[in-house]
This record gives C-alpha cells, structure tokens and sequence, in this order.
C-alpha cells in the first residue's frame, strides 16, 4: 500500500490507468446501443451543422438528453476525424477533471496521502473507469454534480472564484449534461448534510456562496439552449421535462429516447449492481467522516 501513497508510485499509477483507457478506446469499436446511438448524433450534428438539436436520425429529433456531451464529441470528431477514440475522448477528459476536483477537494480537507488515496480510488472504480472512455453523458453530470458539492463544502474557507461561483457552474454543467436530475443530486445531499448541522455549520455554507449572482450565472449558461431547443423543435420541454422525469416511471409502457420502462429498469439495475459495492463502501467512509467533522466552521480543513 505504500508504494501506492509514494508520488512516483501514484503518478505512474495514474499513467498506466490512463494510458490503458486511451488503447481501450482507440482498439474497441463502439460497443452497444447506447454508444452507437450517441456518436451517431454526435456526428449528425457536425455533418448538419445543428448544433440546437441532436437528432437520432435526419428526421428524427433526440429529446432524452441535453447536448453538452454531443456537442463535446462534436467537437472532438472536428479535430480528430470521425472515429472511436475521438467520440471517447470527451468523457476521459471529463473523468479527469473529476479526478482534479477530488483531488483539490482533498487536499484542501485533509492531506497529500488523503488527496492521493481519493483520487485513485474514484479513478479505479469499475463504474467510473468504464465510463471514462465511453461514449456516455454520465461523465459530464459526474463532474457537474462533484464539482458543486465541493464547493458547497469549501466555500467558507476556500474564497477562489472556481469554488464560491464552482458550485453555480457545476449546476450549469449538470443541466446541460442530463437536466433536471443534476438539481436532486447536488441538493439532496445538501439538505440532508444542512439538516445533520442544522445548529449554525450549515447556514456557514449556505451564507458563503453568492447566491444571486451565481443562480444568474446557471441561468445565463444553462437556459439559452432550453429556450433556443423549444422555439426550435416545440414539444421539447414538455417531452424532456415531464415525460423523461415523471411520464416514464408512473405511466406503464411509456417510450423514453427509444427505450421502454423495462428496458430503462434494466439498465438501471446493471448500473446499481455495478455500484453498489462501491457505494457501500463509500457510505462507510462518509458516515466516518461525518462523525468527525466539527460543528463551526471558525477551525480549518
């Protein structure tokens, strides 16, 4: 274990992880329907210059999921050519940005050891390591959503802009990645997190970040494209909004991007099972780590 805590040890760690994505993602052609489906709207929009609407054929529109991660590999076929590693790449790039706001995160509340220890145990989950040359949006709400929790956290004693306004551009981000649902997972574990330190660490967060000029921020970067998309293909936001959050799960038989509920269940269970041995893991550490905290935030990290 410490030849993994060593810097040279847990850079050529880091290397090698990295290195083997990018073969992976050169060597294997896209693997299954979802992958396929993506890059082929990534690619629909380079060739039709439509940079509002994905679209799932020429005259089929793609209303299950905002463009951030199509316009990403969009731009990514444009330097590179259309191929696999060039669709792949923008979710490596995602996942190691991810990577750096754990590892800043850590940093900033613990030690170098705990920064390294965080950064490879993100980076060696199965989940996020096949995602990390996939062809997938998960990537981007993963960043979105980490990099606003982190600076909820660190907002009073850490004042850089990247995380007092960090937490208004990782909800813009989540929004344009998969909506709504980057909303619930930055604030659910907030008001859960603010209802344990209800005594006065909470309101310490909360009065640290700039509210108005943040919530503007979101908006100024996140709404345009919901706007332009529903002047553009009406029935958009009704789709999006309240067929794929709330139709597809009360109304039996529903059809989401292509998929029934069934085959939408499924492919969450995969997931779930996937993670769950890693989430509880992680439950264990956090309620650790919970335990440990102090309840002002006058002491440091």
């Amino acid at each position: 274990m410490r030849i993994l805590l060593h810097r040279t040890g847990f850079i050529w760690i880091i290397v090698v992880l990295v290195a083997l994505r990018i073969l992976g993602m050169v060597l294997v052609p896209l693997t299954d329907t979802t992958e396929a489906r993506y890059a082929e709207i990534a690619r629909l929009m380079v060739t039709t210059n439509d940079w509002i609407t994905p679209w799932f054929k020429p005259d089929v529109p793609f209303w299950g999921k905002p463009p951030l991660a199509f316009w990403m590999e969009a731009l990514s076929f444009k330097a590179f050519g259309i191929n696999e590693f060039a669709v792949r790449l923008p979710s490596l790039l995602a996942t190691l940005a991810t990577s750096w706001v754990i590892w800043r995160f850590a940093l900033l509340t613990g030690t170098t050891r705990t920064a390294r220890n965080a950064v490879l145990i993100y980076i060696t989950t199965a989940l996020a390591y096949v995602a990390s040359g996939a062809v997938m949006t998960d990537p981007f709400l993963t960043l979105g959503v980490t990099w606003s929790l982190a600076a909820f956290y660190l907002a009073p004693t850490a004042p850089r802009w990247y995380w007092r306004y960090g937490f208004f551009l990782g909800l813009a981000i989540g929004l344009l990645a998969k909506g709504p649902l980057a909303l619930v997972l930055t604030f659910a574990p907030i008001v859960i997190w603010s209802f344990i330190h209800r005594s006065g660490t909470a309101q310490c967060h909360i009065k640290a970040l700039p509210w108005l000029k943040g919530s503007l921020l979101t908006l100024l970067i996140g709404l345009p494209w919901y706007i332009a998309a529903e002047l553009k293909t009406p029935g958009f936001l009704n789709y999006f909004i309240i067929g794929e959050h709330f139709m597809r799960f009360i109304q039996p038989g529903w059809g989401g991007g292509g998929r029934s509920v069934r085959q939408c269940a499924q492919a969450s269970q995969r997931h779930y099972l996937a993670a769950m041995a890693d989430g509880v893991l992680s439950l264990g550490f956090d309620c650790h780590r919970i335990a440990s905290w102090q309840n002002g935030c006058s002491a440091g990290p």
